[in-house]
């Protein structure tokens, strides 16, 4: 486990990288999805990306029609 996500257990980067291709803010999502190619695409998303977007695991699930 990443020292990054200790709280996230679920969110990895393909699935946040997917979510923010449509994401109403343009400028927001430009700079994650560049913050996120620092990462491999199967490693857990940060915990801080996380609450700076407001995202919960259950959010990205129900997106994902996982819930």
């Amino acid at each position: 486990m990443s020292d990054l996500a200790k709280n996230n257990k679920t969110i990895k980067v393909k699935t946040l990288k997917n979510y923010l291709q449509d994401y109403p803010d343009k400028l927001v999502a430009d700079i994650y999805l560049e913050v996120l190619e620092n990462f491999d695409d199967d490693e857990l998303v940060p915990d801080i990306i996380l609450n700076n977007l407001g995202i919960s695991e259950n959010f990205l699930r129900e997106k994902d029609g996982k819930s």
